[in-house]
C-alpha cells in the first residue's frame, strides 16, 4: 500500500537540537508552517531556481506521512496514525524570506520544492532510532538521528490534531539538523 497524495503539507521549524544550539534558541512548544501540495515532488525531478534567486538551501529531513486520521490524539496515540516515514527535502529560498513575512508561502511553496524519497512502512522501523543523512555531490553534509528530536514524531501528531485534521496522505516535514546551505545550479543533494 502506498500513501495518499497529501491534501496538506506541514513543516517544523526547528525540531532538532543540533540545529537549534545553531540558531542560538531551543524551542518549548513546536511551530509550523504549510507548503502548499503542488511542493511535492516524489519522481526525481529536478529542483528549479528560480532566474534571480541566489540562495536556493536544501534542508534534509524525515517526513512523517499519516496513515489514518487523526483528531484530538494523544502524544501515546500519535504514533499509531503514521503510515510511513520517507527521506524529505525541504527547499527554500533564503532570497524570498524578507518577502513572506513569516509564511514560508514564496521562499517554501513553489512546486517541486518539497522532494520526497520512496516511503517506508513506520511499521518497519524503529522512530527514536532513526539516522538522517544529506548529501551534496556524494559528500555528507548532514548527519543526525531522531533520538535528537525536540519533538518526537507522535508529539507532533498530537499537537497538530489538536486544532486541525490530519488526513491519511498528508506529509509532515519533522525538521532540519545543522548543516543545511544554499547549493548551485547543477549540485545533486
Amino acid at each position: 500500500m502506498t500513501p495518499a497524495a497529501p491534501s496538506k503539507v506541514i513543516g517544523v521549524h526547528i525540531n532538532y537540537r543540533s540545529r537549534a544550539e545553531q540558531r542560538g534558541h531551543v524551542p518549548d512548544v513546536p511551530s509550523y508552517f504549510f507548503k502548499p501540495p503542488s511542493s511535492v515532488s516524489a519522481d526525481g525531478t529536478p529542483v528549479v531556481r528560480p532566474r534571480g534567486a541566489e540562495l536556493l538551501t536544501f534542508e534534509g529531513e524525515i517526513a512523517i506521512v499519516i496513515g489514518t486520521r487523526a483528531r484530538g490524539v494523544t502524544p501515546e496515540a500519535g504514533l499509531g496514525h503514521i503510515g510511513w516515514v520517507a527521506p524529505a527535502n525541504d527547499f527554500g529560498l533564503y532570497d524570498f524570506r524578507w518577502v513572506d513575512r513569516g509564511s514560508n508561502v514564496f521562499a517554501k511553496g513553489q512546486d517541486g520544492f518539497t522532494p520526497l524519497g520512496t516511503p517506508v512502512p513506520l511499521s518497519e522501523v524503529d522512530p527514536a532510532a532513526l539516522v538522517l543523512r544529506t548529501r551534496v555531490n556524494g559528500e555528507v553534509v548532514q548527519e543526525d538521528t531522531t533520538a535528537n528530536l525536540i519533538f518526537p514524531f507522535g508529539m507532533l501528531v498530537a499537537d497538530l490534531s489538536r486544532l486541525l485534521t490530519l488526513e491519511p496522505g498528508d506529509v509532515i516535514l519533522t525538521g532540519t539538523p545543522a548543516g543545511s546551505r544554499p547549493v548551485e545550479p547543477g549540485d545533486v543533494v
